[in-house]
């Protein structure tokens, strides 16, 4: 399967999902690669940084998944919201912290809950958000790594959110011992959320304010060399990535590999599969079935590898399902329900745009889809799925069964063999079914 998709135009489109993961508006991490990128730009910093400038910025938040059941578990609600009201809170200033805290605490719970959590958040604050910003930190370094990008943009993500003066998080950087992209990831992902929140000068108001405790005085000097600059703020809002992609150029341009391509999807998978404990290895453990099921029916090397990346990614989407709902023991109510059906829509609009993903977001989004017509987000039925639609609907459910889940421990084998075949022909495929459960072990990864 040959594209001609390159790693800058791939990490863009995937980009999305960490948006979802931070309860930002999508394109979020593109509009501040595009604001980083200007501030290199009156720094004059020379093309091969730039270069890994711009990686960076497009996975600074690459860990942020791992710390999502960690926050659900300390502050008892809705995390996807709890993210997005962070990136606009001062933690310097007590009292911003403390209006945080009383504002995501246990939200939902009766008033003696709420204030005994507030309690118990007012008594280590520093160390609760020290340790949340310490694993994503840490996960985020590991998926640049594990995408074989430079150290020094692994280590850029690693020290993100430290702060000029010493008093940021998680590993107690100051002043120039905090990596250059670092500061300027910071500065610009700050940028982008302020100016998207409440307007350009509000933004530029926001980083003065903060110049010299949370950011290097010399990069806030070189943001404003583009401060009254209206085409540039107006095409962030129109047409960002197509201004990032017309842009980018050298090694980020090249064709990738289709091995180098399976990296990237296997690196997302991961962070999917951090958002819960109940998920871990769920979407390589989907697209090695799906593989599998694929290679029994004889469907051919394209076929495969299409259903190799889209069971990588065809989560993404549960990204901005709150933790609250993953993971809730119970019977979901309407709106829960309702967030769980509309997932596959989120993978949808992560992948969308890019035309060499058209294939693998068709088979990715049909995932929960039955022959029926009873599956969701579209409602498609069996005159509509193709066979690698179907065989992917088959794998998820297969490991979905055989897992454990919140509600539920993990079934055996027979069980799932009774489950899956009660749903034979009638909601999944009888063919696709029989070569799920057909003795084999899942190739977690394609024969290069």
């Amino acid at each position: 399967m040959q594209t001609s998709l390159s790693l800058a135009t791939l990490l863009a489109s995937l980009s999305r999902a960490l948006d979802l993961t931070e309860g930002q508006p999508l394109g979020h991490s593109v509009r501040a690669c595009l604001i980083g990128l200007k501030i290199s730009e009156a720094l004059g910093l020379p093309e091969i940084d730039r270069d890994e400038l711009h990686l960076t910025l497009l996975l600074k938040d690459a860990g942020c998944s791992s710390n999502a059941a960690r926050m659900f578990a300390i502050f008892g609600g809705d995390e996807v919201k709890a993210k997005r009201d962070a990136k606009i809170c001062d933690w310097c200033r007590p009292l911003e912290a403390i209006k945080y805290g009383v504002g995501h605490s246990a939200p939902d719970a009766p008033l003696a809950a709420r204030f005994q959590k507030v309690c118990e958040l007012a008594r280590f604050p520093g160390r609760v958000m020290d340790a949340l910003t310490a694993a994503r930190c840490q996960q985020g370094a590991h998926i640049a790594r594990t995408l074989q990008l430079s150290e020094r943009v692994a280590q850029s993500i690693y020290s993100l959110d430290e702060h000029w003066d010493g008093h940021g998080a998680a590993h107690g950087l100051e002043g120039e011992q905090i990596p250059l992209f670092s500061r300027i990831a910071c500065l610009a992902q700050t940028l982008e959320v302020f100016a998207a929140t409440y307007g350009v000068a509000e933004a530029y108001s926001v980083i003065r304010q903060r110049s010299g405790r949370w950011f290097d005085p010399n990069l806030v000097w070189a943001a404003t060399f583009f401060e009254k600059d209206r085409a540039f703020w107006e095409g962030l809002d129109r047409e960002a990535e197509r201004i990032l992609e017309g842009i980018t150029g050298g090694a980020l341009a090249k064709p990738l590999p289709d091995s180098r391509i399976d990296d990237v999807c296997e690196a997302f998978a991961q962070v999917v599969d951090a958002k819960s404990p109940f998920t871990a290895q769920h979407s390589r453990r989907v697209a090695g079935y799906a593989v599998n099921i694929g290679r029994t029916l004889g469907l051919g090397r394209d076929s495969e590898t299409a259903l190799y990346r889209a069971g990588l990614l065809h989560d993404l989407g549960k990204l901005g399902v709150p933790s609250q709902v993953l993971e809730k023991p119970g019977k979901l109510d309407p709106h829960e329900w309702e967030q769980i059906r509309r997932h596959p829509e989120g993978t949808a609009r992560v992948l969308k745009g890019v035309p060499s993903l058209a294939r693998i977001t068709e088979i990715a989004v049909a995932h929960h889809e039955k022959l029926d017509g009873s599956g969701y987000y579209l409602g498609m039925d069996g005159s509509q799925l193709d066979i690698e639609m179907r065989v992917l609907a088959v794998a998820d459910v297969f490991d979905a069964l055989s897992a454990e889940r919140p509600y539920r421990g993990a079934l055996s084998l027979d069980e799932v063999a009774a489950i899956l075949k009660k749903d034979e022909g009638i909601k999944l495929d009888a063919d696709c079914i029989a070569a799920a459960l057909a003795p084999q072990k899942p190739a977690l990864r394609l024969a290069a």
